[in-house]
């Protein structure tokens, strides 16, 4: 898996949440094209615990732009592959 520092995809997140709120497997996906990860980049899992490699890295994003305060989540939402994922938006300064 190429891409590891998280920091790496904060500002591709920020932009993409511009165009409004978006569930976290939206983001993974458009991130994916982005970054043009393979389907075996995205497949790869972590042999202890099972998560997606993938998966991970955007959450660990995710929770780094919200503890800078630059995006929220407003619930969670069923997503395509099961459980409760979060649905995120960029804040403008007014939450």
């Amino acid at each position: 898996m190429p891409l590891r520092d998280h920091a790496l995809l904060c500002s591709p997140i920020v932009e993409y949440l511009r165009a409004g709120s978006r569930p976290a497997w939206k983001i993974e996906d458009e991130l994916a094209l982005q970054f043009k990860l393979t389907a075996a980049e995205r497949d790869q899992v972590y042999p202890k615990s099972g998560c997606p490699v993938w998966r991970n890295d955007v959450a660990f994003a995710l929770k780094r732009l919200r503890q800078e305060g630059k995006i929220g989540c407003e619930g969670k939402r069923r997503a395509p592959d099961g459980g409760l994922r979060g649905v995120y938006f960029l804040k403008t300064g007014t939450e």
